[in-house]
Formats: C-alpha cells, sequence, structure tokens
C-alpha cells in the first residue's frame, strides 16, 4: 500500500468511526432513556445490531468511491478493522465523560432497580450469584475508567470479529 492509499483509507475511516460512535452513542443514550420510555431499549438493541451493516454499508461506499469498485480481503479487514477502532475510542471516551461528569450514579440506581425485581433476582439466581454480593459490586463495576474501559475492548473484540466477516463479504476482486 503506498502512501497515498494510506492516506486514503485513514481518512475514510476517520470519518466513519465517527459515524459508528454516533450510532453507539444514540444506543447508549436509548439504553440510559428505557426507564422513561421502555420502547427506548428496543431502539438501542436494534442500533448497536445495525453496527456492522453501517460498517459493510461504508466499505462498499469506500471500495466504489475510493478504490473504483476494487478492494482486496487485507485491505477490507483492515478497513474494518480500523472503523472499529476509531469508533470504540471514540465511544469509550464519549461514556467516560458521561460517566464522570452527569451521571452521578443513575446508571447503577437503573441496573439496582432491574435486579431487585423478583426476576432479576431469579436470573442472579440462576447464575448462581449472591444478590448482596452482585448489588456490593455493582457500584464498583460502573466506575467510569472501568466502564469506558470494558465497553473499549469489547467493542475492540466484537469489531474485531464482525470484520473478518465483513470484509470476506465485502471484497471484490477485478473481472
Amino acid at each position: 500500500m503506498i502512501n497515498d492509499e494510506f492516506k486514503q483509507l485513514t481518512a475514510y475511516t476517520r470519518y466513519d468511526g465517527i459515524y459508528l460512535a454516533i450510532i453507539w452513542t444514540a444506543s447508549f443514550a436509548c439504553l440510559l432513556g428505557m426507564t422513561i420510555l421502555p420502547v427506548l431499549a428496543q431502539f438501542s438493541f436494534l442500533l448497536s445490531l445495525s453496527s456492522p451493516f453501517f460498517v459493510a454499508y461504508r466499505l462498499k461506499i469506500f471500495r466504489e468511491e475510493g478504490r473504483n469498485g476494487v478492494i482486496s480481503y487485507r485491505r477490507s479487514l483492515f478497513y474494518c478493522v480500523r472503523v472499529f477502532f476509531n469508533a470504540a475510542l471514540i465511544f469509550s471516551l464519549l461514556q467516560w465523560l458521561y460517566m464522570h461528569y452527569i451521571d452521578k450514579g443513575r446508571l447503577v440506581m437503573m441496573v439496582t432497580n432491574v435486579y431487585s425485581s423478583d426476576e432479576g433476582k431469579g436470573v442472579l439466581t440462576a447464575l448462581g450469584v449472591p444478590y448482596d454480593q452482585f448489588i456490593s459490586v455493582l457500584p464498583e463495576a460502573f466506575q467510569p475508567y472501568s466502564l469506558a474501559s470494558t465497553s473499549f475492548v469489547y467493542a475492540l473484540i466484537l469489531g474485531g470479529i464482525c470484520s473478518l466477516f465483513i470484509a470476506a463479504l465485502m471484497s471484490k476482486k477485478k473481472r
């Protein structure tokens, strides 16, 4: 890959990473708003589920506009991994900012309320986790650094796995 092609790929992945981070942020906002309007939980799930399809769509645009309709598997994979990395970095930063400056314990209270119900306690019992131990560890798990770093790592892992399949489907050789 020559320098100009690398710059072009980097520019596309930066913008597409920002767009994907916006989708993930909207999904997180819907998750937070589900206590007010329960239908937002479905929107949160659908936005999260749309991530691989969005990356595939943006890869197709890059392939057609930036690569004249031809892209190798290796370059497709590099593109997808970079998009997921950029999105994960931006989203985890936004999530950290939210948890550090805005949340003030609302997310912990939301999770506590969910698991205080009979259904939530049943899930914990099925998993073999005592309710009191779960509730005592919960505030530590939702510290801004731990939540942001955990979401960053999960986004990278899931993005890397999705990238393998997206790149395989969207790569296109010369005819």
